[in-house]
Parts: C-alpha cells; structure tokens; sequence
C-alpha cells in the first residue's frame, strides 16, 4: 500500500492503488492533511463531496467527518497526521486560540514529495537521537503552517527570550558530551517544547539538534590538536554513539574527515 513514518507527534502515511477507499470517520486530536499525488481522489467532507487532482489538498480539522476514495484509475496520495494538541502548543505559547486551517489548499506534488524525502532520509539515516526527531516536527510544522492558509496566518509571532536561551547555552557547553533532550532545555527556557524551538532558531539560526553537534564538534578539533587520543576515545569523550556518527558529522560541519583535520593542524 505504501510507506509509512511515525514520529511522536507527527504521522506521514504513503497510499497508491486504485478503488479504494475509507470509511466516514473523524478524529478528535489530528489535523489530517490530504494531497493527491497522481491520478485523482474524491474526499467527502463534511458530506460534501470534492473531487481533488495534483496540485490540490484538503486540510481536515479536527473532529470534521471525512473520508477518501480512490476509483479504477491508478491514484497516490500522501495522508498527514499533525497531533492537535502539539502543534497548537507549537503555533501559541499562551494556547489561547486553536488554529482552524482553510480546508481546501494548494500545493506542488513536487515540494511536497521533495520535502517529506528529506524528513524520511534524515530519520532513517542520519541520527535517532530525540533532538533530531524533534528537528524533524518542528519544520514539519513550519513547513505546514506556513504554506497552508488558517486563522494563524496573520496571528503567528516569532519570539525569543535572550535572557532564558543564555542559560540554555550555558547547559549545552557544559553538559554536550551527554545525550540533552529538548524537554530539559526547554524547561531551562521556561517555553513549551515547540515554542522553546522556534526560539532557540530565532536566537541562534541553529536547531537545538545543529547547534549540539557543533558544539561537539568544536570540541572535537580542540582534542584532535592537543592530544593524541584516538579518534574512537575522542568520539564517546564529545558525546557521540560510535566513531562512525562522529566521522560523519564532523565531514558535514568542517568539510574534512577528523584525521585530514589533526594532519592539517
């Protein structure tokens, strides 16, 4: 049928074949997006019935009755489940107002397919690490409100707190060789998770994820300059799970693998 990625709160379902379709139903914590891929879909929502190709998506709000269908003709289809509670907590640190998304929207198969591959890549090849699965919602989240119009399109507000994230960096620099969950910096930050980060990428132009691994790495080439020490012991002493994450991050942030590094300095 298709492939699927579930993250703690955000599921990204794949669906292709022809005459096929759900039952009526709704759900009470999910904004559902819908955005046909090839071929055509008939949703029915709200017992009305549209007929959506390429190019075209339906944003369900949470609690609206819906279902999809395909006909004979060979359709795919990606479904979106965003988790109600967290993206508002996300879009609102005061969580006085719930988005309510325009319910027919556009998009380019194309954007949406390139974007949801390099979500997929980065979870099955790069790091399972909780900061990096929260990276991974939170541009979902971006990436969704931003292109989809809603009640939060004129209402969202990019904050951040100068004097909460000066504490936060201070935990990072001292506690980066161990595994920091974004939980506790944003509780350092006195910020709901979602909100805390937007913040910290207003702040530093860097996720909570990026801005570790630099911060590892930075005391990686200090180790591979001064000492002798192998780069097995140097990988677990900066905080990294084997010496095979640690190459591989440190070729994408320096641009040379560690040994080229400690030859060249």
């Amino acid at each position: 049928m298709g492939f699927h990625l579930k993250l703690d709160h955000i599921k990204i379902l794949y669906i292709e074949g022809s005459n096929w379709g759900d039952q009526p139903h709704y759900h009470e914590d999910v904004y559902q997006i819908s955005v046909p891929l090839t071929g055509e879909m008939f949703t029915d929502l709200n017992q009305t019935t549209l007929a959506l190709k390429e190019g075209e998506a339906i944003v369900t709000n949470p609690l609206s009755l819906h279902a999809h269908q395909f006909d004979n003709v060979p359709s795919s289809m990606f479904l979106i489940g965003l988790d109600r509670q967290s993206l508002n907590a996300w879009n609102n640190v005061n969580l006085t107002e719930e988005i309510t998304f325009i319910e027919k929207q556009t998009i380019s198969p194309n954007v949406i397919k390139k974007q949801v591959k390099q979500w997929f890549d980065r979870y099955l090849f790069q790091s399972h690490e909780d900061t990096c699965k929260k990276d991974i919602e939170n541009e979902a989240f971006h990436f969704f409100t931003s292109i989809f119009r809603g009640s939060h399109s004129t209402a969202m507000k990019h904050q951040s707190k100068g004097h909460y994230m000066t504490h936060v960096l201070d935990y990072i620099h001292t506690n980066y060789h161990e595994t920091i969950s974004v939980d506790t910096l944003a509780m350092i930050a006195n910020q709901s998770k979602y909100h805390f980060m937007r913040s910290f990428k207003n702040y530093t132009h860097l996720s909570p994820h990026q801005y570790l691994i630099r911060t590892r790495i930075e005391r990686s080439k200090e180790l591979l300059t001064t000492t002798t020490r192998s780069l097995l012991d140097i990988s677990y002493e900066v905080g990294f799970n084997n010496p095979s994450q640690f190459h591989r991050n440190f070729v994408n942030v320096i641009g040379c693998t560690p040994l080229q590094y400690r030859m060249n300095h």
